[in-house]
């Protein structure tokens, strides 16, 4: 079987766009854990895992509530492994290069750690 030379293109075309997602600075966007996140063309990140410990909202829980990220973070070829957390009275944006990361919200609440591409995470990387 011989494809024709457009379908072939076609499928490099795709190939191309579907390996990474472009994100914007400044705007806030979500994203899902385990997909590589294409920033400038020196800054990408990839969530890698998330460990959970809000009380679901039917509950009465004892305990903090936060939410740790565990990310890693490719700026020129400089990769940094690091983890940031939300808690509904701090912000804790990290700082790598030129960049600020901000961690906004995260959902469905999921107690414990995984790596679900269920769960939608919503951040803002700024230029500082």
């Amino acid at each position: 079987m011989f494809f024709k030379p457009y379908t072939i293109i076609l499928l490099l075309i795709i190939l191309c766009f579907s390996g990474c997602e472009k994100i914007k600075l400044g705007k806030e966007f979500k994203c899902n854990m385990g997909i590589n996140y294409k920033v400038t063309n020196d800054l990408s990140f990839i969530i890698n895992s998330l460990n959970d410990s809000r009380c679901p909202e039917d509950a009465v829980c004892a305990w903090a509530e936060e939410v740790h990220i565990f990310i890693s973070i490719n700026l020129s070829n400089d990769i940094i492994d690091t983890v940031f957390y939300q808690d509904p009275t701090a912000s804790h944006p990290i700082q790598f290069g030129k960049y600020g990361f901000s961690l906004i919200d995260v959902q469905p609440i999921s107690i414990g750690t995984t790596t679900s591409k269920d769960i939608t995470i919503w951040m803002i990387i700024n230029s500082i």
